[in-house]
C-alpha cells in the first residue's frame, strides 16, 4: 500500500478469527490507538502521524511482588536474560527495558519490557500487521512463561 495508512485500513486487516476486544481509543498526539487483544494479550496499533509509520506495541510488566525479586536479584536476573535475550533480538522490531515512570533504563530497573515493530505505509498490508502482531505476541507470551518458569524453581528450592 502506498499512501497515508488509516484507522479503517488497519481495523479491517485485522484477522477476527485471532484477534478480539477491539478498542477505537482518542488519545491526544495520535492519528488513532487500536487496543486489541490477540490470545489474551493486549497490544496497541498507534499511529501518530498522517505519513508516518503504524507501531504495533506490547508491554509486558513485571509487576507482581516474585517478579521484582526475580528482577532485582542479579544471579536470577541474568539467568532471566539469557533465556529471553535470544528471543528479544529475533522477534521484528525493537524492545525497551522501561522503569516505573516509563523511562528507557537498564534491565535491573526494569519494571517493563516494551516491544515495538513499525510498519511504513509502502510495507502495509494485512499481512504485515498480522504477521507483526503475532510476533509480538509470541514474544509476550515466551517472556511470561520464561519468569514463570524462573519463579517455580526459585520456589521449590
Amino acid at each position: 500500500m502506498v499512501g497515508p495508512i488509516s484507522e479503517e485500513q488497519v481495523a479491517a486487516w485485522l484477522d477476527g478469527n485471532v484477534v478480539n476486544d477491539v478498542q477505537h481509543v482518542t488519545e491526544e498526539g495520535t492519528e488513532f490507538n487500536i487496543q486489541l487483544r490477540l490470545a489474551r494479550l493486549p497490544l496497541h496499533l498507534i499511529k501518530e502521524d498522517t505519513l508516518g509509520p503504524v507501531r504495533l506495541v506490547s508491554n509486558t510488566a513485571f509487576d507482581t511482588e516474585r517478579t521484582r525479586a526475580l528482577i532485582e536479584n542479579e544471579e536470577e536476573r541474568n539467568e532471566l536474560l539469557g533465556r529471553i535475550g535470544p528471543m528479544l533480538a529475533s522477534t521484528p522490531g525493537f524492545y525497551t527495558f522501561l522503569d516505573a515512570d516509563g523511562s528507557s533504563c537498564e534491565f535491573k530497573d526494569a519494571r517493563s519490557i516494551q516491544l515495538e515493530h513499525r510498519i511504513y505505509p509502502d510495507g502495509a498490508s494485512r499481512q504485515a500487521v498480522m504477521d507483526g502482531l503475532m510476533s509480538l505476541a509470541t514474544a509476550m507470551r515466551y517472556l511470561q512463561n520464561s519468569v514463570a518458569v524462573l519463579i517455580e524453581a526459585r520456589e521449590s528450592d
